[in-house]
């Protein structure tokens, strides 16, 4: 094959290969601007899919109202159960606590400020009281080893096993 047979050839495929990536793009384009066209249709109540599914209308929804400010005496919180899962309560002596309680309705967690300072109690599902962190009456003051009367702290730290028994204070 002579050298121009052989350059005809080569550019006969190349205008082959554009015509057939031409051919792709105007296809695409062709694609794309049906796919936005079908986008475009509304359909109204009373219509039918062609999946044969009725358009019914529906109300549309008033926007939750929002309140700046809630007052009350107690929150309870309950489950998809109606079960009480948490509470947020203030008393007359002007403590205030949040409890929660696991699914069985067993006390778990006690936040409260009483008088005395803040505690976090934490429960065990008998509603043994396992840990203690802030202000408590839990472990009241004592005498230790020395005879030097001991006051419980204003804070502490306490840790109690399944039975009761103090584990660790500190202070």
């Amino acid at each position: 094959m002579s050298e121009p047979e052989l350059l005809s050839s080569r550019v006969l495929r190349l205008e082959k290969g554009l015509r057939r990536i031409k051919m792709t793009a105007v296809l695409g384009c062709i694609l794309l601007a049906a796919m936005a066209v079908m986008a475009q249709v509304r359909t109204r109540p009373g219509d039918v899919l062609p999946g044969g599914r009725l358009i019914v209308e529906q109300p549309p929804r008033p926007a939750p109202a929002v309140e700046n400010e809630v007052r009350a005496h107690q929150i309870i919180l309950l489950d998809y159960n109606g079960k009480e899962r948490a509470s947020l309560v203030a008393d007359n002596a002007g403590s205030v606590f949040l409890i929660m309680s696991d699914r069985n309705g067993k006390t778990r967690i006690n936040l409260f400020v009483s008088n005395d300072g803040p505690a976090l109690t934490f429960l065990d599902p008998a509603g043994q009281a396992r840990t203690i962190l802030g202000s408590t009456t839990a472990v009241p003051s004592h005498v230790n080893d020395n005879g030097i009367a001991e006051v419980a702290p204003p804070s502490s730290i306490v840790f109690f096993d399944r039975n009761g028994k103090l584990l660790f204070r500190t202070p």
